[in-house]
């Protein structure tokens, strides 16, 4: 057993030595903590700046919206010709006018405003002082009684609106008294007639208590002021109407959007702005810097606090870790020596014990990885094959299996294309695989260049490979635009470059991965078409001429199904079973006649399913019988598809019940043997693997999914509860009982028995006489 061995004053040096690179250790991550701590607050200044500005950014995008549509509601309604109609008209009361004027109003009422920052609109005309609003029409001395701005007299209020031309002209929010209520408004104008001749004024009110909600949003602490400025550096509204405003320099707000430190009534204030691009206004929010940079304060505080306490903290542990730094250093050598089933190390240098042995393990390690990158392309193709066919089967564990390999296939929606060289036909020789060897490494550095790492490929034959898309888009339409797009421009380039006929098949787009052997199948089948046409260029599989008479259960669709039966996959076969009803029952509406062919097609799936999950065919055939009567009517066809899916219901309950019962038989298996084999030294994971006929990894993953603990720990354990009952009941020596729990040495089985009890196995048995 390995052991230190020292004097005072071989402690003492051992100690020292251990201290000061402890010291040295300590001192180091304070330094590099320190220019990561002031690297980290310079960070974090920027992303609370950062995060301000996105807010603002946020309100700032939705008034733009919110006034996007205000003006398109007055565009419309000066673009409407029963409202231009009244512009030169003095006496709209006399005659068809007032027919006129009720038609008008009726009008009105299809502009719907679902905008919640209008708070009204109405129209008023310069000639004939008739205002039309969403209830009723007015002359305009009667209106402006019930709707008055402020003190303003009427004469003012109406060179305001129609005595000049407004073209989204917006006023700053000011009181209007309503019907004796005051509200505070902000009024968009855009003028009847022409410039230098108004005819009047669609005026547009908001509601400005909508605005401040908007704004009020960007002071999360309650302080500060929100402002909204026009491109003239008008105020048109704030959060306050004490809001100070005075401070406010437009020349201070350089580029489209920023922030700074102003001092407002003797207050350091974080300035955040942006502009719109849609009508120049200025978005500006002053908040007390103190509660804007309180994160930043807060951990500045708190990393303070925390590096004093950890520099006294790490000198005490500095000085224990020195002091006690022989019992980690046996514990790290006992392990090793466990684990490689080693002998006591006797040589006095353990470090380069520990270096040699991790330094093995390394090594070990880089051949295994050497072997697996040799593998790897071998794997990638099987893997990729086995996709294509459809032979993968759970959704969860696919893109698990692919990514191991190296293929990063995430995504939303798939879709699969086959590409062929076409002029190779007749046959290969030497020259022309090599040709054909230059020509594929030049079209997929042309397809990974184009769609940047968006695609995948397998080769197929020599002269042709199957080509996988991955969008992280989940919508269809989209996706398949771009693919309709990029595939004629693909296929150019590399006519151009490459100089060789090619012919692009494409199958449909789908939202799992599962379902990339359905549109593998597509592409080969629109493949198969090109070739029978003897067309070259790309076409998808929607462009096939489509014959609708017959019905579809293509083949690569049944083996699915019965793969997915035979998984006990009940959801994903109940999917399939949906598509295949709702395609020949109700999409194609086939006849009574080819309705019974598809059945019976279905039903020789089934036959040929029962015998291959050992289920019991005529107890379940008996329930798929139907009446003569119903079975040659459409009506008796959908019954029997609904026994049909009845019964892969059944089939996929009886697979997931018999995997159960598996995993329980297996599970008891293996506690069987090492329950009757852990006195063998020889019993591992790789000799029960053996016994069983599984791989060492499945079983070591079974295992701990069943049970909750690892493989060897269980082992250990079991032999451990073994020896200690040896060792109460018995008076046999430690070497003799090391062999009887399946430990080669009695060293070894020492270490062990220390490590997990905490006690040496002559302290254990001295505390529990017999």
């Amino acid at each position: 057993m390995w052991k230190i061995k020292r004097g005072k004053a071989g402690g003492h040096k051992v100690f020292l030595r251990l201290l000061v690179p402890n010291l040295l250790f300590l001192l180091l991550p304070l330094l590099v903590g320190w220019v990561i701590y002031n690297q980290t607050l310079q960070e974090m200044e920027k992303e609370v700046t950062a995060g301000n500005i996105s807010m603002l950014q946020q309100s700032r995008d939705i008034l733009d919206r919110r006034l996007a549509e205000i003006s398109s509601i007055a565009m419309q309604l000066v673009g409407d010709t029963r409202i231009m109609q009244f512009q030169h008209i003095t006496e709209p009361f006399q005659g068809s006018n007032i027919n006129r004027i009720l038609d008008t109003r009726k009008s009105l009422n299809n502009y719907s405003l679902t905008n919640n920052f209008i708070f009204n609109f109405f129209i008023v005309y310069k000639n004939s002082e008739l205002v039309f609003t969403e209830n009723s029409t007015y002359k305009l001395p009667e209106f402006y009684n019930n709707f008055r701005y402020g003190q303003m007299e009427l004469d003012k209020w109406k060179q305001m609106m129609v005595g000049d031309y407004h073209q989204r002209d917006v006023l700053p929010v000011q009181s209007v008294t309503i019907n004796g209520t005051a509200y505070s408004l902000m009024t968009y104008i855009h003028s009847l007639g022409y410039p230098g001749y108004p005819q009047g004024a669609v005026v547009i009110t908001v509601d400005n208590r909508e605005i401040q909600k908007l704004l009020g949003g960007l002071k999360p602490s309650g302080e500060g002021w929100a402002y909204i400025i026009d491109d003239t550096g008008q105020i048109l509204t704030s959060t306050a109407s004490n809001a100070p405003t005075s401070w406010i320099d437009r020349s201070k707000l350089l580029g489209k959007q920023g922030n700074m430190l102003e001092t407002i009534d003797n207050q350091q204030m974080m300035v955040t702005y942006t502009n719109s691009s849609y009508n120049g206004w200025t978005y500006l929010v002053a908040q007390p810097a103190s509660i804007v940079l309180k994160k930043v304060l807060y951990i500045k505080k708190i990393t303070f606090t925390m590096a004093f306490v950890f520099l006294a903290l790490g000198l005490l542990i500095a000085y224990l870790l020195a002091y006690r730094n022989s019992r980690p250093l046996s514990t790290i050598m006992d392990t090793i020596i466990d684990r490689m089933d080693g002998d006591a190390y006797s040589e006095p240098d353990a470090y380069r014990f520990i270096r040699d042995s991790v330094a093995k393990l390394i090594d070990n390690n880089r051949e295994l990885q050497d072997k697996m990158k040799k593998q790897a392309p071998f794997l990638q193709a099987a893997l990729f094959e086995r996709l294509l066919k459809g032979d993968f089967l759970s959704t969860k564990d696919t893109p698990v299996l692919l990514q191991h390999v190296g293929i990063e296939a995430q995504g939303n929606c798939f879709a699969v294309a086959i590409l062929q060289l076409r002029g190779y036909e007749s046959g290969f020789d030497r020259s022309l695989l090599e040709e054909l060897d230059v020509k594929r490494v030049k079209i997929k550095d042309i397809l990974r260049r184009e769609f940047q790492g968006n695609i995948y490929w397998h080769d197929v034959a020599e002269d042709q490979f199957a080509l996988l898309f991955a969008f992280a888009s989940s919508k269809t339409e989209t996706n398949v635009s771009y693919l309709n797009e990029m595939l004629p421009h693909v296929l150019e380039l590399i006519q151009q470059q490459v100089h060789v006929a090619i012919c692009l098949a494409a199958g449909n787009m789908y939202d799992e991965l599962l379902n990339v052997s359905r549109s593998y199948e597509e592409a080969r089948q629109t493949l198969e078409y090109l070739t029978w046409r003897n067309q070259i260029g790309v076409m998808s599989y929607n462009e096939l001429p489509q014959e609708q008479s017959g019905y579809f259960y293509p083949s690569d669709l049944e083996m699915r199904l019965s793969n997915l039966a035979k998984a006990g996959e009940w959801e994903a076969v109940e999917t399939l079973l949906q598509e295949l009803y709702q395609i020949n029952f109700e999409e194609r509406r086939l006849s009574v006649p080819m309705l019974q062919l598809f059945m019976n097609e279905m039903l020789g799936t089934v036959v040929k399913l029962l015998p291959q999950v050992q289920m019991d065919e005529w107890s379940v055939m008996e329930r798929m019988k139907q009446l003569p009567a119903e079975a040659a009517s459409y009506e008796g066809l959908k019954k029997n598809f609904a026994s049909l899916t009845n019964v892969y219901r059944q089939v996929c309950s009886f697979v997931n019940d018999h995997k159960k019962s598996q995993n329980v038989q297996l599970l008891e298996s293996i506690v069987t043997r090492l329950h009757e084999g852990f006195a063998y030294a020889d019993l591992s994971l790789d000799s029960v693997a053996d016994q069983l006929g599984i791989s060492k990894g499945y079983l070591s993953q079974f295992f701990k999914e069943q049970t909750g603990v690892n493989f060897s720990d269980y082992l250990e354990d079991l032999r451990m509860t073994q020896a200690k009952e040896l060792l109460v009941r018995t008076d046999l020596p430690v070497y003799e009982i090391a062999l009887r729990v399946g430990y080669s040495s009695s060293n070894t089985f020492c270490r062990a028995f220390k490590r997990l009890n905490g006690v040496s196995t002559t302290a254990f048995r001295g505390s529990h006489p017999s």
